[in-house]
């Protein structure tokens, strides 16, 4: 088979198993997942108009995600990216 062929193929089965990996997911991995994306996402979005507010977000979230408040954190986290036009994923 060639590519053109597989890749449906292979992109049909990455999202038929992501929800069930995320399902399996720690809160603590969940967190990370979410404090790397957006570290990621940050540095094309810098200059975004809410990239300041959402750094401090991030801040927040990552501080929640160690100490224990994993759902708080991962509120803060899901805001963060949402303000910089980025959906959260796992």
């Amino acid at each position: 088979m060639t590519r053109r062929f597989l890749w449906p193929i292979a992109a049909a089965l990455t999202m038929a198993v992501m929800p069930a990996m995320a399902a399996q997911m720690s809160a603590s991995d969940k967190c990370a997942a979410l404090e790397k994306q957006f570290d990621q996402a940050i540095v094309k979005h810098a200059n975004d108009a809410k990239a300041a507010d959402a750094k401090t977000l991030r801040t927040d979230g990552g501080k929640l995600c160690t100490s224990g408040k994993s759902n708080d954190g991962m509120k803060k986290l899901h805001q963060a990216l949402n303000d910089i036009g980025v959906k959260p994923t796992y």
